[in-house]
């Protein structure tokens, strides 16, 4: 059994990479004024635009701000959830998704 490395990863586990952070969730909402992107009501939830499921990350460019009931249609019909996907890559880029640590 080998010891525990005591230096910080250099690149963070993938789930953590997945995650939303307090700062970057503020960013979305004021970005998106509160609003759901979808139906504009007051939006609730930080929907990842390329599931984490196809390793989408916790980045301001990969996540919208969408209501409850938004949010579960997007993860019910796939054309909604690809018109998302291209809004993003409109306007971000192909790489919209990624994080700095897919980049390198």
């Amino acid at each position: 059994m080998f010891p525990k490395p005591k230096h910080k990863r250099r690149i963070p586990k993938r789930g953590k990479r997945g995650e939303f952070g307090k700062e970057v969730r503020q960013a979305i909402y004021e970005r998106d004024n509160g609003l759901c992107q979808i139906c504009n009501i007051q939006g609730s939830e930080i929907h990842h635009v390329r599931f984490k499921s196809q390793s989408g990350r916790g980045v301001y460019s990969n996540g919208i701000l969408l209501c409850t009931l938004c949010h579960i249609k997007v993860h019910r019909d796939y054309d909604l959830a690809e018109s998302l996907r291209q809004r993003m890559i409109e306007r971000y880029g192909n790489d919209y998704y990624k994080d700095e640590f897919d980049k390198e």
